[in-house]
């Protein structure tokens, strides 16, 4: 089971692509200039992913300057 939620709100999302540079294992850049998750799965209008370990989805998270991105651990959202 995963152990965090990785979130994209994907309307604030500003196009910078500074996730998909910082964190290329779980952002890219969709064919809108918006970012998307590698992988994730479509809430509303947000994307949605879980993963098993922080690592640089946090620090994308933290320096989103959209603050689009949070993660969650265990339900608490932690970014």
């Amino acid at each position: 089971m995963a152990k965090y939620k990785l979130e994209i709100v994907r309307i604030e999302c500003s196009g910078c692509e500074l996730c998909a540079n910082t964190c290329p294992e779980h952002f890219e850049m969709a064919g809108d200039g918006l970012s998307s998750l590698k992988g994730g799965t479509k809430a509303g209008d947000n994307d949605e992913k879980e993963i098993d370990e922080e690592g640089c989805a946090r620090q994308a998270a933290e320096e989103c300057p959209s603050t689009c991105i949070h993660l969650y651990q265990d339900g608490k959202k932690l970014v």
